[in-house]
């Protein structure tokens, strides 16, 4: 294995890596969602924690602007919502929404935008990989002559 395959497949691994770790903590929100939800100040503190972590993990300012456009975005179509009548909160506090929908959604912002970023670098380290390969496994007329 050449020196930038070997290079190729650690970038992935790290990718990798820091995705599992951002879907480990996607997947505690979703967890302290299921018990915690009539809890606001837990809610708002976990989530936010948890939101927090996540920009720790990766350090993009392209999360940070995604996390922070799913966080207002998202509680805007669910006061709308909320306002026609399609939905409602058993504990609302702004708007009848409640305050943890904010960061819940911003967490939910970083780990889609995160996911992008992953197969984006999984895709872009395939076509490297099939680029460095021999010729003679991508032709298949070539002869073996060895």
């Amino acid at each position: 294995m050449s020196s930038k395959q070997t290079e190729t497949l650690s970038l992935l691994g790290k990718e990798l890596g820091q995705f599992l770790l951002i879907f480990a903590l996607a997947f505690g929100l979703m967890r302290l969602l299921e018990h915690y939800w009539q809890d606001p100040l837990s809610m708002l503190a976990g989530s936010a924690g948890i939101m927090a972590a996540m920009l720790l993990v990766k350090r993009r300012l392209a999360l940070v602007v995604t996390g922070l456009a799913a966080g207002v975005l998202g509680p805007m179509f669910t006061i709308h919502a909320v306002r026609a009548g399609a939905l409602s909160f058993a504990a609302p506090h702004l708007e009848g929404v409640p305050a943890w929908l904010f960061t819940a959604w911003g967490a939910g912002g970083v780990f889609f935008g995160c996911l992008y970023g992953f197969l984006q670098v999984l895709f872009a380290q395939a076509e490297t990989l099939r680029k460095h390969e021999s010729p003679r496994q991508d032709d298949p007329h070539s002869t073996d002559d060895a």
